[in-house]
């Protein structure tokens, strides 16, 4: 494979040069849209290079740069500020991989590509084809080639692409014999997001594969309708963990009426990830009947990532009654319960008295601890905390004596006047500001 890219490159870099490809890409298979004139793409020479070494490095490592390909940011940092001095320029090269490839003979290479033997090569190329002018007529040819592989590329980059032209191939292929191709299908559908692929994905549910099921089920979830819920619920019960949590995860987002007592079971779950999805959705659905239960699992549930989960679900629900054990989940041993238990705190409707596990957050070491708690007892206005909060006012994070300000602002006590007065010389200008604001709605 690596040989194989090493010619193509030498081929496409030769002017006037042109390789024999198994498929290539002539000005009618290239969509241009109109007013499309964004970042220029890759040109042959670029993505064959790309290849090449993606085809001879470690496969953590190609994985990982075919993850975040397209997610630089365009233009760099100012002046190339936090790159080391003699480091050559190479922004503009990744910011046309980033871009829009519109080069026949790179959308070639990648269409080459998409058959080959290396699975991350195959993606990375198809990632690219995706985010490329290929017309969907192309892909479409694609979709029903008798290569297993290409045809699950080609769907793949249909569903990067977005391609709404290509949803009647991708929806005959959820019939297709091969598990890759059919479940690549469906997750593309997903991606798409045109409603009209619903009763296909609906029947796709009940394919024998258990990928197809689970890509069918996410993508279902993808569109946001309560009407599809009936078609997922049961996978709640599947013996397989992953379809579970992909079932309530996308449940949550169909915020069906009908489904709360279900994911309310599903809280129970013995697997970590179905927990942790079931918690979310039930925060999505705004499921009043579960913040008992969500409440036992913050202060009761081994894994950390279940409990930092429900301590934001319970801020989302927004009840008073959920503060008490908000406020225990502040002694919590892991460090990112504490903050999200402190950040919930500051959402609950109608709480009048801080508790005193959160006043004494406010002076945690932890920075990030000290502003959720600052922010909370600023938005619970606590007459018993004016001095808490004005002790904030030296922090030496400027958010956090921000918020302080704010909180003493909203008071409207004299008893704030002190602090709000030494505020006004704070060494940050939207600090100042807002005591000055602050002091004008206190009385004297």
């Amino acid at each position: 494979m690596t040989r194989v890219l090493h010619v193509l490159a030498l081929s496409l870099a030769a002017v006037g040069g042109g390789a024999i490809l198994t498929a290539r890409a002539t000005r009618g298979s290239v969509h241009t849209p109109a007013g499309s004139l964004g970042r220029a793409g890759a040109d042959s020479a670029r993505v064959a290079t790309l290849l090449a070494a993606l085809a001879h490095s470690d496969p953590v490592i190609c994985d990982l740069i075919g993850d975040q390909l397209g997610n630089f940011r365009m233009d760099g940092e100012a002046g190339r500020l936090g790159r080391f001095d003699d480091a050559p320029n190479v922004q503009g090269a990744k910011d046309s991989l980033a871009g829009r490839i519109t080069d026949p003979r790179a959308v070639s290479l990648l269409i080459a590509t998409l058959g080959t033997d290396n699975q991350c090569v195959r993606r990375v190329a198809a990632k690219l084809l995706g985010n490329s002018a290929v017309s969907a007529s192309v892909l479409g040819s694609l979709l029903e080639h008798a290569s297993p592989r290409i045809r699950e590329s080609a769907a793949y980059a249909a569903g990067v692409g977005a391609q709404h032209e290509t949803r009647g191939p991708l929806e005959r292929r959820l019939a297709d014999s091969a598990t890759g191709p059919a479940a690549m299908a469906a997750w593309a559908l997903g991606e798409i997001q045109d409603p009209a692929s619903a009763p296909a994905l609906q029947g796709a549910v009940h394919a024998a594969s258990p990928r197809v099921r689970l890509a069918a089920a996410w993508a279902l979830g993808q569109f946001e309708d309560a009407s599809y819920a009936k078609d997922v619920l049961p996978l709640l019960r599947d013996t397989d963990p992953g379809m579970r949590a992909t079932a309530a995860e996308a449940l949550g987002r169909m915020k069906s009426p009908r489904v709360g007592a279900a994911l309310v079971g599903a809280l129970t779950d013995r697997n970590d990830a179905v927990r942790r999805a079931a918690v979310s959705a039930l925060a999505d659905l705004h499921e009043q009947s579960a913040v008992a239960p969500i409440e036992g699992l913050l202060l009761n549930d081994p894994d950390p990532e279940v409990r930092r989960e429900c301590a934001g679900a319970l801020g989302e629900l927004s009840l008073a009654r959920s503060l008490e054990p908000l406020a225990r989940a502040l002694g919590d041993q892991d460090a990112d319960v504490r903050r999200e238990a402190a950040s919930a705190i500051g959402d609950l409707d109608h709480v009048t008295k801080a508790p005193a596990a959160l006043v004494r957050a406010t002076t945690s070491p932890d920075p990030d601890l000290r502003r959720h708690a600052t922010k909370a007892l600023a938005h619970i206005g606590d007459l018993a905390t004016v001095q808490a909060l004005a002790d904030r006012l030296g922090d030496d994070d400027k958010n956090i004596r921000l918020a302080a300000v704010e909180g003493l602002g909203e008071m409207k006590v004299a008893a704030a006047i002190p602090g709000l007065t030494r505020a006004l010389n704070d060494r940050d200008p939207e600090v100042r500001r807002a005591a000055a604001e602050a002091l004008g709605k206190t009385d004297n």
